[in-house]
């Protein structure tokens, strides 16, 4: 019992020091799925990924880094039910034939910018240039200041024949897949982002298409977690008055959407963290299989 609870303490330790110093350097986090397509009865695994540009480390479950972790299967939503230290994150038995829908809402966290160029960076990157006036006129420091960051990533996978329609889940920030990426097999895929469930017009997002190596992702057991990746497309879009965006099928592979929302924290975030600004980062992601 001893060891057991020595064994937890230090993969909970290990797992939490990691994972600050990944999340000092990067923001995004999304799911993605060993494989987008599986069969009725069988397992989906997923990774819980950290990084940026669509390249990142997997992580273990901890149920800490969670307000919600859930998966939607014929149109109900359940808790996923991980375990502390799981990996892939994901371990959840699917019965149905469908599309089925993977999603999170993180718990917040921080970040401290010890140097403006950090920031800097982090806010052109992403086209959030209004945040450099608004500092300004906050009269906020030029360094050493704090930033609360939360994230609401999705995923779309395939369970037998893929049938069925992306929901709005209710995240305050939220992308819809439109078009079944799995059954649509000849459209562009058009996709919405939602803030606080309505549609949020002119608004940048990045799309990143993932092509790896082999095709045969089928093949790879889930202990396979970083297939070599063959090359990454990085494409800038606007949503239209509607909140939507039309993404290009392009020769297959997996798709991440993402977009970040920059906000004055309310008054309960910033006595609790002492944050000056909190990031919200809505993603999805999907594969498209091109015969």
């Amino acid at each position: 019992m001893i060891y057991r609870k020595l064994k937890i303490f230090l993969l909970v330790a290990s797992f939490a020091a990691t994972t600050l110093m990944t999340l000092a350097n990067a923001h995004e986090m999304w799911i993605e799925p060993i494989r987008f397509s599986v069969k009725p009865g069988e397992k989906i695994y997923a990774n819980e990924k950290v990084g940026q540009n669509f390249k990142g480390n997997s992580y273990s479950y901890l149920a800490s880094s969670f307000e919600q972790f859930d998966i939607t299967e014929a149109g109900k939503t359940r808790p996923i039910q991980s375990r502390l230290g799981d990996k892939p994150s994901v371990h959840e038995t699917v019965t149905t034939d469908g599309l089925v829908i993977l999603s999170a809402i993180s718990t917040p966290s921080e970040l401290v910018y010890e140097t403006r160029e950090k920031f800097d960076f982090f806010i052109k990157s992403e086209k959030l240039d209004w945040v450099f006036d608004a500092h300004k006129k906050r009269g906020l420091p030029e360094k050493g200041f704090k930033e609360v960051y939360r994230r609401y990533p999705k995923s779309l996978v395939k369970v037998g024949n893929g049938i069925g329609d992306d929901q709005v889940l209710g995240l305050p920030f939220e992308w819809v897949i439109e078009t079944n990426p799995y059954t649509s097999i000849e459209e562009n895929i058009k996709a919405r982002l939602l803030w606080q469930g309505k549609p949020l017009a002119n608004y940048y997002v990045s799309v990143f298409n993932k092509i790896y190596e082999t095709k045969d992702l089928e093949a790879k057991s889930f202990q396979v977690s970083n297939p070599k990746i063959k090359d990454m497309i990085k494409t800038e879009l606007r949503t239209d008055e509607e909140g939507r965006v039309e993404i290009p099928r392009a020769d297959g592979g997996v798709f991440l959407i993402n977009a970040v929302r920059m906000i004055e924290p309310n008054e309960d975030t910033t006595q609790q963290t002492g944050a000056v600004w909190e990031s919200l980062w809505a993603s999805a992601t999907y594969e498209i299989v091109i015969n």
